[in-house]
């Protein structure tokens, strides 16, 4: 296995290269513009009912990609990556579960660096293989991320240590998705994230997005994460608000959308088709057999962004809109059969998006302490 300083030095060269093409702006340089999200495979070693995977999957035959598909995938990557403009990339692998077909995972990483400038590399487990797996097919790999799930916290531990020990990963994260458990147990698992110098991300049950009762749940939760977090930034701890809430990204203050759902997302599905949401797995216009490896993920309807003409007018002058840019289409289209309107998570955003930055506002140079056996960085 490679050492980490080497991936990092990978990266260096990768933001460093002058080369006319597309960045993120500002202190946002490093943010990877343009994303490919793979799922090869719906199989998975669990079956969670909030999971937008398991719920297509019912209703798909094709659980897992074909040799032929496969191979088209190596050479496709590369050719819309020579067309997309976009300097800094990012391949995540996600599911079903990753890590049952690693193998796959190196095939992909190897064609990446062998046909591009490099990518950031990226998987989303829920950690269950992590004592079989082979490691070495994903040297590649930068960022490791894994959900929570219904496991004990000592359980969680024991599997993040074996990813930061057995793995180059410059950075872990935990994902807890927000069902009836780990609602319960929010504050803990964010302490357990924070003390331990891992990265925090939050989702909400998308099945949920009209439940009132839930949503207020949620923002309640969320109000007493901030609490929590606060204290921990004037104790010193680096608290990554950039990960919290889903997929939103707090300190965003420029007009531009941070978004590429809809422009700069390319999702590809077991089956070969491609299309521009993560979430949404029945929409996708082509293939990657297509001839134009672009035109699938040109949807304005995905797209975040405030300039459009069903934005609602309150989202235009909101406090929060450049974090918040309307909220997720996704989410609308699937709960009221329109992207029109507000955020379904309108009320969360407004209160707490602006407690994340206050969080920013606290933190003090040359103040952290935390312990870094999950972040290398």
């Amino acid at each position: 296995m490679k050492k980490a300083a080497e991936q990092r030095e990978k990266l260096k060269s990768l933001y460093a290269k002058e080369d006319g093409r597309f960045q993120a702006p500002g202190m946002w340089s490093k943010l990877p513009a343009f994303w490919f999200i793979l799922f090869l495979s719906y199989r998975c070693t669990r079956r969670c009912e909030y999971c937008y995977s398991f719920n297509q999957a019912q209703n798909d035959a094709l659980q897992e990609m074909s040799d032929e598909t496969f191979v088209r995938l190596l050479d496709w990557i590369p050719e819309v990556w020579r067309v997309n403009d976009v300097k800094v990339n990012y391949v995540g692998f996600l599911g079903g579960e990753p890590l049952l077909r690693t193998d796959r995972i190196r095939k992909v990483m190897d064609a990446v660096y062998a046909n591009t400038d490099g990518m950031q590399g990226a998987v989303t487990t829920n950690a269950d293989l992590v004592d079989s797996v082979r490691w070495q097919d994903l040297e590649h790999i930068q960022w490791m991320t894994t959900s929570v799930t219904d496991i004990g916290l000592d359980e969680l531990e024991r599997r993040m240590r074996i990813i930061g020990e057995r793995s180059n990963v410059l950075g872990q994260t935990i994902a807890v998705t927000l069902d009836e458990r780990n609602m319960r147990r929010l504050l803990d698992i964010s302490r357990f994230g924070v003390e331990r110098g891992y990265r925090l991300r939050y989702q909400k049950d998308i099945f949920k997005g009209l439940d009132a009762a839930y949503q207020t749940r949620v923002l309640k939760l969320y109000d007493a994460l901030c609490d929590l977090l606060e204290r921990y930034v004037l104790d010193g701890y680096d608290v990554h608000t950039t990960f919290l809430l889903d997929t939103l990204m707090p300190l965003w203050d420029f007009a531009q959308s941070p978004y590429p759902c809809g422009k700069r997302l390319a999702v590809v599905f077991p089956d070969g088709s491609v299309g521009p949401c993560i979430r949404d797995h029945s929409f996708n216009g082509s293939t990657i057999f297509d001839p134009d490896p672009l035109r699938a993920i040109q949807c304005d309807t995905f797209h975040y962004d405030l300039t459009r003409a069903d934005t609602d007018p309150e989202c235009v002058v909101c406090e929060s809109r450049h974090a918040c840019q309307g909220g997720c289409p996704h989410d609308k289209i699937l709960m009221r059969g329109s992207r029109a309107g507000k955020s379904l998570a309108c009320d969360i955003h407004r209160q707490i998006i602006p407690r994340l930055k206050r969080l920013e506002e606290l933190k003090r140079p040359g103040t952290a302490h935390i312990q870094t056996c999950g972040n290398r960085e």
